[in-house]
Parts: structure tokens; C-alpha cells; sequence
């Protein structure tokens, strides 16, 4: 990583409080909901998009974490409610998304966050959250991308030069992790970390697919990564 230090101050130590709560941004147009989770210390601002699942108990508590390390998390919901039990039923639930309103959406999340609590900003992605990830930093201001098994074909002709991690599957079924990886090895700003684990091995409600050895190592880079950019 490009830096051990967190140049952000890190959270305070002793008695603090924290909450997490569900909310609504945006206005007619460009309406969402998703689960926002703050301190008493406003951090950067981390945005995080599921994967096809939805917005599953795991997700919230991803959120609580990062909020623990100092930022202030949002997890938009895409499904708006719905969730996924098996791989096929999120597979129709990501193929139904309306990428217009959807990234209209995203647009209002990211919003949301730098517009009243915290200017830097940086989105985190998962599976089919991390194409979108990939989508919204091309349409807003993002400080840092982090995405999980996925991002996007063609990502290394169309990302310039802004500051992306990687945390790829090496046993992933949807597509082999090193073409991913030679991909962002590619991209200046760029760095990508390969783990042996399936894909979704970072969604603990996922008990087929969840290595907390894996998970725990790339929430930890992750970590590192969003408190050099988003200082």
C-alpha cells in the first residue's frame, strides 16, 4: 500500500457514541434509501454498494466498521427493500436494476454524504456494486474507488488517472482474477490484490463463499487505502 500511516486523525479513543440508522436522500427525481451510520467525529465520507444479494445484515455491519475506523458510511440499498436468498434470485434482482434511475441514485447518495457531512469521498463496491463504483466516479467526484470481484469490462481504456484498489477472487467463478488484475496493473493509480477465495468471499451472510481470513485482510487494505486518499 502506498502508505502504513493514516494521515486523517483517527477515531478518538475511550467512551464515544455511534448510530446507524435507515434513511432517505435525494428529492423527486433521484429518490433512495440505504443504511447510514455516523459518530460524534464526522469523517471522510465512505459511500458502499452491495452485491446482488442486497442489503443483507452483513452489509450493515460493514458499514458499522468503517465507521468505527473513523469515516462516515452510507450503504444504499438498490433493491430498495428487497434481498436475495440464492444466487438466482440475485441474479435477476441486479439484471432488473434500471441503470438510469439507478445511477441517478448513486449521483443523490454521493450527494448526500459530501454535501453534509464530509467533502472527501470515496465508494466502495462489491460484485455489482463494484461496476457501479466504477460508473459513478466517472459522473462524480470520488476521492478513492475500492472495488470487490468486478468494476466493469474494459475498465483500463476508459479509467484515468485517479486512485482505484482492486481485491480479486483467484478461484471466482464469473471470470478468471488475473485478467483483472494485468487490467489494473495497467492503470496509473492503481493497485489490485488477488486472495485465494470464491467470489463473494467478503460477504459474510454467504456461508458457501465467505473466508474471513480473505475478508479481514482486504477490509484491512481497504482501510489503509481510504485513510491515505481521503486525508
Amino acid at each position: 500500500m502506498r502508505s502504513l500511516q493514516h494521515p486523517t486523525e483517527p477515531p478518538p479513543e475511550g467512551p464515544s457514541w455511534s448510530a446507524g440508522k435507515d434513511i432517505t436522500f435525494g428529492g423527486l427525481s433521484d429518490r433512495g434509501t440505504g443504511y447510514m451510520a455516523y459518530s460524534e467525529r464526522v469523517g471522510p465520507s465512505v459511500l458502499l454498494l452491495h452485491d446482488a444479494y442486497g442489503l443483507l445484515p452483513s452489509v450493515r455491519s460493514l458499514t458499522d466498521r468503517f465507521v468505527a475506523a473513523g469515516f462516515t458510511a452510507l450503504a444504499v440499498d438498490l433493491y430498495e427493500g428487497r434481498t436475495a436468498e440464492n444466487a438466482d434470485a440475485a441474479g435477476a434482482l441486479a439484471a432488473g436494476l434500471d441503470m438510469a434511475d439507478t445511477m441517478k441514485r448513486l449521483s443523490a447518495a454521493a450527494e448526500h454524504l459530501s454535501g453534509n457531512w464530509h467533502p472527501r469521498l470515496g465508494v466502495v463496491g462489491f460484485s455489482t456494486g463494484a461496476s457501479l463504483a466504477t460508473m459513478l466516479a466517472r459522473e462524480v467526484e470520488v476521492d478513492s474507488t475500492v472495488v470487490y470481484y468486478g468494476g466493469g469490462a474494459g475498465l483500463e481504456r476508459s479509467w484515468d488517472a485517479r486512485p482505484l484498489l482492486g481485491h480479486f477472487a483467484r478461484r471466482d467463478d464469473f471470470g478468471p482474477a488475473s485478467s483483472a488484475l494485468r487490467a489494473i496493473a495497467s492503470l496509473a493509480e492503481a493497485e489490485a490484490f488477488s486472495y485465494d477465495a470464491a467470489h463473494g468471499f467478503a460477504n459474510e451472510d454467504l456461508s458457501d463463499r465467505y473466508q474471513q481470513s480473505a475478508a479481514e485482510l482486504a477490509l484491512e487494505r481497504t482501510l489503509e487505502e481510504l485513510h491515505y486518499q481521503l486525508s
